[in-house]
């Protein structure tokens, strides 16, 4: 009973914060504005492989040419959000990750801030309302960056990392590994770099305050290296596509302004033009969305009373703010930073507001967990009861600034789509119909309809010809006859042919990869200029050629290799 009445205190406060959010679930037909119709697409295609094919889905066909699912940080393969979605529609599948997650990380935030800072119930409860109540993970609901949510974990992350320098419990390293892979498996790049940046600087605070220093490198460097190893299987797929493809981001030229901090954080919404309805808004302002509260706000100056040896989380505070500031001049970090491969894939500075919410919650939940300790034991009680009133005031405070815009999300529904295809495998079309912001792909996969919409950032400089063109051929055909071949049967990772004939080359209407084998072990795949492609140098009775992760991870870092003839 003891450790179950802290948990029941922050359902309490979850409740009471998203009492309002059943409207999120009014519909399963309706699409969401932004960026829903992105990660619903790659959801769907993961659904639609194991219900409709029984295939295990490692090549979307239906995307970009051809698109790898397993390298492919946005597919969200192996996720607890792809669970849900073999059980509930794909879109109510998101929604009900969001709220999975939410209450997932608040109960591992609850017990890493506890174990490590040795805090109270009730402080700790703080420290999970006050950060998990802000407006970053409800501004990434409402615009659909579903792989930024999971900057939930961020705490649970950072806080089980440094108890694990001093204590090796194998439970927390196992946690260490358990929210490290859901990052991973739901593309949370964004949160993995603030974490990994966050956690470099404050291990070396840890290993600088530890009694046995020697021991405690060694602990960190074990942790690092089992983590990178148990978990390579995704991450080293997923780097290697991405340098190889490329990654492409508009660059921020607008830098923040001192004066821009308070409207983000503490002002009437997140930000100035989140007062007007979303239709209004414009895209930038999304990044911000970290509305606190004006009572975090009230409590600012007692930072001066934090903890020595906060002194450190305080300055590094300050110092990410710096960052999220942006390119405001040359001695900035962000310039430094950019040269690090993996931070020079950031898109927008203001994200790393994640960060300085989590960093300056942290000091302020110490330094109330301070004046907790000051008072008389027989005093505590009123002391509580004070706190306890305060964070209902603060619940309801962001509850309504935050999700008052709920009702103004889930309201697109798809077009009604002209083309038909008859055939089993997809067919190639430019677009579909527009519905809204980059809302053309989640019907065209529910049609069976293959697309050239890249929306990814990821450079491919090739794109396949849809069927209404005069240059396509069919999606399988001959080269240099252009007949037209069907495969005898078709997955969307799988391509099994009949009989075919020699001296030809049997041409997808894909891009090439290099992850692509047969069943025949003298029959080379090729790039045909850029589409896959299969030198046929005799005839065969029967030809499978299928995706492989593995020979994709070896291959990656291959260029093309071309077709001879």
């Amino acid at each position: 009973m003891k450790h179950i009445r802290p948990v029941i205190g922050l359902l309490f406060f979850f409740v009471l914060y998203l009492w309002n959010f059943p409207v999120v679930f009014e519909s399963n037909l309706l699409l969401g504005k932004f960026d829903w119709d992105l990660y619903t697409f790659h959801i769907e295609f993961l659904r639609k492989s194991y219900l409709e094919f029984g295939s295990f889905p490692l090549w979307n066909p239906y995307y970009g040419a051809g698109f790898p699912v397993w390298e492919n940080p946005s597919s969200k393969f192996g996720s607890f959000t792809h669970l849900f979605a073999l059980f509930v529609p794909s879109i109510t599948a998101l929604k009900i990750s969001f709220v999975f997650y939410f209450v997932l990380a608040g109960l591992l935030n609850l017990h890493s801030y506890q174990i490590y800072n040795k805090s109270s119930n009730l402080t700790s409860i703080l420290f999970v309302c006050l950060f998990q109540f802000s407006g970053y993970f409800f501004q990434k609901f409402y615009a659909g960056h579903m792989n930024q949510i999971h900057g939930l974990f961020l705490p649970a992350l950072i806080f089980y990392f440094l108890y694990s320098i001093q204590n090796q419990k194998k439970l927390i390293v196992g946690l260490i590994i358990f929210i490290t892979y859901i990052l991973l498996s739901e593309g949370a790049i964004y949160t993995i770099t603030q974490a990994t940046f966050l956690i470099f600087f404050l291990s070396g605070r840890e290993i600088f305050l530890s009694n046995q220093k020697k021991k405690s490198i060694f602990q960190f460097l074990l942790i690092s290296c089992l983590v990178l190893v148990v978990l390579s299987f995704k991450w080293l797929p997923m780097v290697l596509f991405i340098f190889q493809v490329g990654r492409y981001f508009v660059p921020d030229q607008f830098p923040l302004q001192l004066s821009d901090f308070y409207p983000i954080f503490f002002g009437s919404s997140q930000h100035p033009l989140l007062s007007q309805s979303i239709s209004q808004m414009q895209y930038r302002y999304w990044e911000y969305g970290n509305y606190l509260g004006q009572l975090p706000l009230y409590l600012l100056p007692i930072l001066v009373f934090t903890k020595r040896k906060l002194w450190f989380v305080l300055i590094l505070f300050i110092f990410t703010i710096w960052i999220m500031i942006g390119k405001g001049n040359w001695i900035n970090p962000v310039t430094f930073l950019e040269q690090i491969p993996i931070y020079s894939l950031e898109r927008v500075y203001p994200r790393w507001s994640l960060s300085v919410v989590f960093l300056y919650v942290w000091c302020l939940a110490e330094v109330i967990q301070k004046f907790s300790e000051a008072f008389k034991e027989k005093y505590k009680i009123y002391f509580f009861g004070m706190v306890l009133i305060l964070l209902t005031y603060h619940t309801l405070d962001v509850r309504k600034m935050n999700t008052k815009f709920l009702h103004e999300i889930f309201v697109l529904k798809p077009p009604t789509l002209d083309i038909q295809n008859k055939e089993t495998y997809p067919i190639t079309v430019n677009s579909v119909p527009d519905y809204g912001s980059d809302s053309r792909m989640f019907p065209a996969i529910t049609a069976n309809l293959s697309i050239n919409d890249i929306y990814e950032n990821l450079t491919f400089y090739f794109s396949n010809q849809p069927f209404d063109s005069k240059d396509y051929h069919g999606e399988f055909y001959l080269y240099p006859s252009y007949q037209s071949i069907q495969p005898i049967e078709w997955k969307p990772d799988q391509f099994t042919f009949g009989p075919l004939p020699k001296s030809k080359i049997l041409v997808f209407n894909q891009k090439f990869h290099p992850g692509f084998v047969t069943n025949l072990p003298d029959v080379t795949l090729c790039s045909w200029n850029g589409y896959l492609a299969v030198e046929l140098k005799k005839e065969t009775s029967s030809l499978v050629v299928e995706y492989s992760v593995i020979k994709a991870a070896r291959s990656n870092i291959k260029k093309e290799s071309r077709c001879l003839f």
